[in-house]
Formats: C-alpha cells, sequence, structure tokens
C-alpha cells in the first residue's frame, strides 16, 4: 500500500499501546514513511510495543488534561490523528462509569478542542458496534443506536460531540464503528485469546453460551480500512462507517475453528456469567466503507484464526505474566 500523498507525514495516534494501537504502529513502520507519535498516559504498560518504541515517540499525557493536550498537539502538529485511546472496553474490571465518561466523553472533547484550529487531513476516531442493539438483519450506519452498556453510551457521546465539531469547526472526523476485532497482542481477557491461551495450555476454558454470536474482523483487515480510510483524496466529516466481516459466527464456531487449527478437542465449559447481554443475531453491513474506501476483509473467518493460533503459539512468552 503507497503511504499518504508519497510524502512522510506525522500521524498521531492515542493510546497506542493497546490492542488497536500495536497493530496499527507496526502497519504504519512497515511502510515506512510516517513519523509516529503517540499520547499515552504515564506508568502505562508497553509491553506491546517493546520491539518498537524506538522507533516512535511517546509523549505521556493524559487527555483528561486539557491545557496538556493542547500543548502536546501544538508539539507534534500532526497531519492525521487516530485517536483509540478509551476506557471501558474491558467490560469485566473496567466498570467505572464516571471514569468512562472522563476518558472517553471529556477526553475526546479536550483533543477535539486541541485540534478545531489545526490542519489535519484525516481524524480517525475508533467507536464500537456496541453502538448497536441486536437486529435480525444486516446493521447500518443509518440504524437508531441503543447502546448495549455504559461503554457504548460514552462512545456514542463521543462520536456525536466528533459529528458536531466536523460541522461547526471543519474537523474532518471519521467515527469508525469497529466490530469485535481480534488477532495479534489482544488483552487475554479476551474471548479469543482467552480460548487460544487456554487450549495451548491444555486448560479448562469458561465461556457463556455457544449460540451467542459476534461480528468478527481480523486485526489486519481492520487496521487495512483504518489505512484506506485515511488515505483517501476526500475527506469525510463527521461520518460514520461499520468497520466488520459482515458475517456472523458463534462461540462455538470459534471453538471448533481453533480445535481445527490446534488438531485436539478443547475442554469448554459453557455457562459464565456475561458482563453484558450478548447477542444472537449481530451482523455488520460493511458496503459503506466498501464502496467509499475500496476495502474489504481479505481473511475469511478461518484464515483469521488460523493466523492468530500460530501467533499466539510463537508468542506465549508475551502473555506468562
Amino acid at each position: 500500500m503507497a503511504s499518504l500523498n508519497n510524502q512522510k507525514q506525522r500521524v498521531l495516534i492515542t493510546g497506542g499501546a493497546g490492542f488497536i494501537g500495536a497493530n496499527l504502529i507496526r502497519k504504519l513502520l512497515a511502510e515506512g514513511s510516517f513519523e509516529i507519535v503517540v499520547i499515552e498516559k504515564e506508568g502505562v504498560n508497553l509491553w506491546r510495543l517493546e520491539e518498537v518504541k524506538d522507533k516512535i515517540q511517546i509523549i505521556y499525557v493524559d487527555l483528561e488534561d486539557a491545557e496538556a493536550v493542547k500543548g502536546a498537539i501544538a508539539k507534534t502538529e500532526p497531519d492525521v490523528v487516530f485517536h483509540l485511546a478509551s476506557y471501558g472496553v474491558h467490560a469485566s474490571f473496567e466498570t467505572d462509569v464516571r471514569k468512562m465518561l472522563k476518558a472517553n466523553v471529556e477526553g475526546t472533547l479536550n483533543l477535539a478542542e486541541a485540534l478545531q484550529n489545526h490542519t489535519l487531513s484525516h481524524f480517525v476516531y475508533t467507536s464500537t458496534s456496541l453502538e448497536y442493539k441486536e437486529k435480525d438483519g444486516k446493521l447500518v450506519e443509518t440504524d437508531t443506536q441503543e447502546p448495549v452498556s455504559f461503554y457504548g453510551a460514552t462512545k456514542l457521546a463521543s462520536e456525536m460531540l466528533l459529528s458536531q465539531f466536523a460541522k461547526e469547526h471543519n474537523l474532518p472526523v471519521v467515527n469508525v464503528r469497529l466490530f469485535t476485532a481480534y488477532g495479534y497482542y489482544e488483552d487475554k481477557a479476551k474471548l479469543m485469546p482467552s480460548i487460544i491461551l487456554n487450549a495451548l495450555q491444555d486448560k479448562p476454558i469458561e465461556l457463556s453460551s455457544p449460540g451467542n454470536v459476534r461480528d468478527f474482523i481480523f486485526i489486519e483487515d481492520a487496521i487495512e480500512a483504518f489505512l484506506n480510510i485515511v488515505q483517501s483524496d476526500k475527506q469525510y466529516k463527521g461520518e460514520m462507517f461499520n468497520i466488520g466481516s459482515g458475517q456472523q459466527h458463534s462461540i462455538a464456531e470459534v471453538v471448533e475453528a481453533v480445535e481445527k487449527a490446534l488438531g485436539k478437542q478443547l475442554q469448554v465449559q459453557y455457562g459464565k456469567e456475561n458482563y453484558y447481554k450478548e447477542p444472537k443475531a449481530f451482523i455488520a453491513d460493511i458496503t459503506k466503507a466498501k464502496h467509499t474506501f475500496n476495502w474489504e476483509p481479505q481473511h475469511n473467518f478461518a484464515a483469521g484464526i488460523v493466523k492468530s493460533v500460530a501467533w499466539y503459539q510463537a508468542n506465549q512468552y508475551l502473555y506468562s505474566v
């Protein structure tokens, strides 16, 4: 994939030490034509970035500190921004609703205000499919949003806030409603790595219901979508785009695919409590992203899981602590 406008541009990433950020950074570095600046909180664990941190600039700024954010933007003068930082995505332990409001809404407001008089080519905000309620048909960007969790509610609030900044301050915001991304460097408590890592150690695996479904998108395909968005010559100010696979698969199908990739039967115990109501039908309509950004997933469900299993086999040591 060609670099942005065939010239070196400065890319600012908030929350770059997370799952999505770690994969995005590696992709940008592989392209070879980007200056990467990461904004993170002081004290954050950089285990995902250990092998690449000398190739990027890391600035320690709390997004909840408006003046510090303004100073960071003035200092870095980014051309492109990926806003990935958030609190609440880990439903099992990130449960403080006030903290979600401060991190997800106030932090986003501070970033938007710092950027409103700054020239950007693209601002990509990573929102969530948890803004949608369960639906028999495919979920379309124009569907009414009814978040299924406080996290989803705060992400929707930030999305609406950024759309208003796009209208009033010409901020080139693309709101990405990301469905269930999985793959390299994901947190071990999340569904896919918890299944794979426990399977590799022949441990029992506790899951909710075999019939619960998600629209799983392999991380390489999600990152490719992000890059296609910022390579677009046109700016989409405040629009929303679903990024998913356009298919749904059950938890039982995940187990079967991992079993096939490993060549052994897993020790699965169903009945684990959910932290939010998991759906029986949930599929992204990705038509808009396909047509707008000339993008579509390149990995089917089985291929993404095979790649993920191979990566976790080779990198179990990262999760040993």
